[in-house]
């Protein structure tokens, strides 16, 4: 046995490992912004202008962080009598995959309209994206809790 049976919910799924979650959460941190700026009425659109100064960004990390917010989502609706969920979740090594090169090359966007001027902010966003993608792609249990297991 690979797992301990701690790492099983109630249905018989592979928990998803708790880097998998972080990662999740920090492409979806465009919607963290925008939770904490409508959460905080009179500075809200304040916090928007200082984080996102051109609202189109805004616009593209929400769409971005969007396959994120539904896999977190998901996951936790995951049943046996629940196929097309499974399904869906089945897929999402590849969606987050795709969702980390989408949001690399827009950080990578970001560095050619700074005329490649070091910001911590890019540099440490783009080797965050670069480890998660690495750790989607080869960790074992990530592949073993995205998918569905045979359930008799």
């Amino acid at each position: 046995m690979r797992y301990s049976l701690e790492q099983y919910d109630k249905h018989g799924f592979l928990k998803a490992p708790k880097w998998l979650w972080l990662g999740w959460l920090f492409m979806a941190k465009a919607w963290v912004v925008f939770v904490v700026a409508g959460a905080s009425r009179e500075s809200g659109s304040k916090i928007l202008t200082i984080v996102y100064p051109d609202h189109s960004m805004l616009y593209l990390g929400l769409a971005m962080g969007l396959p994120s917010i539904a896999l977190m989502w998901l996951i936790s609706l995951r049943s046996p009598e629940r196929k097309w969920v499974n399904w869906i979740v089945s897929w999402g090594k590849p969606v987050t995959l795709l969702t980390v090169a989408s949001q690399f090359s827009q950080s990578l966007y970001h560095v050619y309209l700074e005329h490649g001027a070091f910001s911590w902010v890019n540099g440490m966003t783009l080797v965050a994206l670069l480890w998660f993608g690495i750790y989607v792609l080869q960790s074992r249990s990530v592949r073993d809790s995205l998918k569905t297991p045979a359930l008799a």
